[in-house]
Order: C-alpha cells, then sequence, then structure tokens
C-alpha cells in the first residue's frame, strides 16, 4: 500500500528548555502531513461554502512515543490509511529521524459539516475525496 511522506524540521519553538521536541508537537506535524496530502490531491481540507463550513475533525488519536527529538533534527513523518471510510478517515502514522523510529500511532478523524456557529453534524465523506484517496493509496481492508 502506498504511503505520504512530509518533513519538518524541529524548531525553537517546538521544544522545551531541554531543547527536547514537545510531545504535541508530533501531533502538528501528523496533521500538517496531512493537509500536504490533500493538497497535493488538490482536494480540500476544509471547505467553507457560504455559511457552511466542512472538513475533518479529529475524534481519536493515540502515539507511542519511542525517542526524543531535538532542535533542529528534520522529521519524516508517514502517512498510511487504515481507513478510508464512507465517514471517517484513520491514519496510521510514524515519525522517524534518519532511521530512527520517534513516533507511532493511529489518528482518527469524521467528515462533517456546520451552519454558521452550529454544532457539528457527521456526513458522508464527499465521494470525489473518498475516490481520490483510494486512487493514490489503494482500497484499505476495512473500506
Amino acid at each position: 500500500m502506498a504511503t505520504f511522506q512530509a518533513e519538518h524540521r524541529a524548531q525553537f519553538s517546538d521544544t522545551d528548555a531541554a531543547g527536547i521536541v514537545h510531545f504535541s508537537t508530533i501531533f502538528f506535524w501528523v496533521e500538517a502531513t496531512e493537509e500536504a496530502l490533500f493538497r497535493t490531491l488538490k482536494l480540500p481540507f476544509l471547505k467553507f461554502d457560504g455559511n457552511k463550513l466542512s472538513g475533518f475533525p479529529r475524534v481519536r488519536v493515540e502515539c507511542d512515543y519511542l525517542s526524543p527529538v531535538y532542535r533542529e533534527e528534520l522529521v519524516v513523518v508517514t502517512l498510511s490509511p487504515q481507513e478510508i471510510g464512507d465517514k471517517k478517515l484513520v491514519w496510521g502514522f510514524k515519525a522517524q529521524v534518519g532511521n530512527r523510529p520517534v513516533a507511532q500511532g493511529v489518528l482518527t478523524t469524521v467528515y462533517a459539516w456546520r451552519e454558521g456557529q452550529g454544532a457539528m453534524m457527521a456526513a458522508l465523506v464527499p465521494l470525489e475525496v473518498k475516490r481520490a484517496l483510494e486512487d493514490f493509496f489503494g482500497k484499505t481492508p476495512e473500506a
């Protein structure tokens, strides 16, 4: 199965006083990698249509931290779909510095929309988004 990768340089602002990247930074990089994938596929990551906003809010995330990341290190984040479903996308992710694994986990998103400032409501993933992801990655076993 295909994967998608993006590189992220650990900046001073990503670190604590010891120069180690804060744990939450991994999630920012995973999200930035997901957004880069959508950009590469020319898909809307967030879509504004008049007063309607739609996108993929996060509903679950888990991560195992395997090794610290230090300022100036180049981190490669790899996304691979575990599920391209009718209402959700489940991403497996790995982060590494060179050959050293630093984190791995799973991010679950659902497709949802809202009108104005109303509550988000789950909906079907737009067919063009699902097809583009399946064309890029192949069909997932769960889908």
